[in-house]
């Protein structure tokens, strides 16, 4: 005999759930610090291509 209930699902948006929203905060905080590092403003200005070891 199969029993079942009645359970109730509750859907979240994602953009409204706090780890979801800090997590994504994050995200955009690490590309905008690494916009800012030297070494990543230096490959954007170097049109020189790459050297490749042999």
């Amino acid at each position: 005999m199969k029993v079942t209930t009645n359970t109730a699902a509750n859907v979240v948006c994602l953009e409204s759930h706090p780890a979801w929203r800090a997590a994504q905060r994050r995200a955009c905080e690490l590309e905008a610090a690494m916009r800012r590092h030297p070494s990543f403003q230096s490959r954007l200005e170097s049109d020189a291509p790459h050297l490749h070891s042999v």
